[in-house]
């Protein structure tokens, strides 16, 4: 199989789509993926010390070591036997929540520049497919997950940094699609994924592949309750410093005893509602994007 039949697809995410979810989903099949002639690489792949994307293939911000080999001869060894390689990797595109305290302007800054030195380095075009979430859902649950990692401040606070407005799906999939070495784009809505699971891992890893693919049966990270949020700013006021957000998901499960937290008023989302319909809008359309619809056959 020459160099030349070999296609390349990035899931890039965002975070807090269900990305864990269709990652572990995918893993499940590796075996009988790699049968069928596609590579799958996930977090498992990535997350090693001097394993990261940047440093397989010698990027900016890669370890000062530098690679082991050149990004052909990685490429190489990943590839195997395969047609398709597919990488999914949301930490590639930049951080859910900046440890910088100045309000977010715009989400994943780098995220076309980063694709475009790997299609560079791969020296071939690379498939782009990205989850996109109502924003004031997505901002709701990027900050519980704050609260988990430890970074814990008020939610008034956290909204002054990451306002509605910075959750701009179409400006981040309108430079992905502008950037050089994006091949075709894919996205969905994170609200259609369960119904739209075939056709992503299709769109991901081809129909043959994507047959073999089974959807988890349970979410993978549960968000906080109304009440576990609120105690762990309680405990964390009064210096509890342990691993509130953690404990308080455990203790304080989202279910019909405890609502799912959310911080934001009805014109908040009044106003997510009007600017995530704005977006979709506009990235329908984007020429050489492919937005998933349940509402429109394959």
């Amino acid at each position: 199989m020459s160099a030349d039949d070999l296609t390349i697809a990035f899931h890039i995410g965002a975070h807090k789509t269900a990305t864990t979810h269709l990652q572990r989903s995918l893993m499940k099949s590796v075996e009988g993926m790699a049968a069928a002639g596609v590579r799958y690489y996930g977090p498992q792949d990535f997350r090693l010390p001097g394993r990261s994307i940047f440093a397989l293939f010698g990027l900016k911000d890669a370890s000062p070591v530098g690679p082991r080999r050149s990004p052909q001869a990685q490429l190489a060894l990943m590839r195997k036997d395969a047609a398709r390689i597919v990488f999914s990797e949301e930490n590639f595109i930049g951080v859910l929540n900046s440890p910088r305290r100045l309000p977010v302007k715009q989400r994943y800054p780098h995220a076309a520049t980063r694709i475009s030195r790997l299609a560079a380095a791969m020296e071939r075009p690379i498939d782009v497919l990205l989850g996109i979430r109502h924003p004031t859902a997505f901002l709701n649950s990027a900050y519980c997950q704050q609260l988990m990692g430890g970074r814990v401040v008020p939610f008034a606070r956290y909204h002054q940094i990451n306002p509605v407005k910075s959750v701009d799906w179409l400006d981040l999939v309108a430079r992905l699609r502008a950037a050089e070495g994006v091949g075709q784009v894919t996205v969905w809505r994170y609200e259609d994924y369960a119904t739209l699971f075939p056709r992503i891992c299709s769109a991901l890893v081809g129909a043959r592949a994507a047959s073999l693919v089974r959807p988890l049966d349970r979410r993978i990270h549960e968000g906080l309750s109304a009440e576990a949020v609120s105690e762990t700013l309680a405990r964390h006021a009064k210096d509890q410093t342990e691993k509130l957000g953690f404990a308080m998901r455990k203790t304080m499960p989202v279910g019909p005893d405890h609502p799912r937290f959310d911080g934001f008023g009805p014109d908040d989302h009044a106003a997510g509602d009007a600017a995530y319909a704005h977006q979709i809008a506009g990235i329908r359309e984007l020429s050489g994007v492919t937005f998933l619809d349940p509402d429109q056959p394959e």
